[in-house]
């Protein structure tokens, strides 16, 4: 049988490990915050007359800068599991609701978000890091269609496929994506030099034979239900339907469901 002084040594002992790794756990997280900030004070002072929207705003910078790093953290971790895009953006989402409940319930922390991942997808553009710049708006856009279900009650879930498409965005896609967004011209001259290529998006078919199962995306049709779907041809469409069937009910019961309560 332990003595009650044994006991009381071993509770110490862990009190004192918890306590370790607690303070080891918010250095870590210090460490990380100040990452990001020198990351994106670099960028500042390298384009110091533009922010390309990034500009002070009436919510709190400081619990934002915080959020934005817990949420990149929790991306990061879910990523190393293997998850797919659009669990990764929800399971970081799911781990951050919690401790920055405050920033997912107020819509001026959230557009300072949006405007945070824009601003450093332009810097990576302009710099030339292309796949970088695809994470970054990948994220924003994931958090401009949280703000457009829960806010502004523009639509009624979000748009995965969507997602997809910007994370596989080619370059034309991509920079028109974030000059629309920015006010500024500072992608004026890089648009010019995109524009020529073609905008391209994935037929929605696992099975379709063109390579990397990518068309021009002018000339994809797409699923009238859900309209969450694409296709190269309609004997792709014909060919994916068992497989898109149960996501097309899905999401065309929800759209049809919004747009009743719409009307009313």
């Amino acid at each position: 049988m332990v003595s009650k002084k044994r006991a009381q040594g071993k509770a110490r002992k862990a009190a004192k490990a918890a306590k370790a790794e607690a303070k080891k756990k918010e250095d870590s997280e210090q460490q990380g915050e100040a990452v990001l900030e020198a990351q994106i004070g670099r960028m500042r002072i390298n384009d110091a007359v533009c922010q390309h929207g990034d500009y002070p705003s009436k919510a709190d910078e400081r619990i934002v800068t915080e959020f934005i790093y817990a949420y990149l953290a929790e991306y990061n971790d879910e990523n190393k599991w293997g998850r797919d895009l659009a669990t990764a953006l929800e399971g970081a989402g799911k781990g951050t609701s919690g401790k920055y409940a405050a920033v997912w319930k107020n819509l001026d922390m959230l557009e300072l978000v949006i405007s945070r991942f824009l601003f450093v997808a332009t810097r990576y553009v302009l710099n030339g890091d292309i796949p970088q710049a695809s994470i970054n708006v990948t994220i924003a856009n994931y958090f401009e269609q949280h703000v457009a279900c829960m806010f502004r009650n523009s639509q009624p879930s979000i748009d995965g496929p969507k997602i997809l498409e910007l994370h596989d965005a080619d370059v034309h896609t991509l920079v028109s994506y974030l000059k629309k967004r920015i006010p500024c011209k500072c992608l004026d001259k890089k648009y010019k030099e995109v524009k020529h290529v073609k905008k391209m998006g994935e037929c929605c078919n696992p099975c379709c034979s063109l390579p990397e199962r990518r068309a021009e995306r002018s000339k994809l049709l797409y699923c009238t239900r859900c309209r969450r779907a694409f296709y190269c041809s309609r004997e792709c469409q014909k060919a994916a339907w068992p497989l898109h069937k149960t996501f097309c009910d899905k999401n065309s019961a929800i759209q049809a469901n919004f747009d009743a309560n719409k009307k009313k």
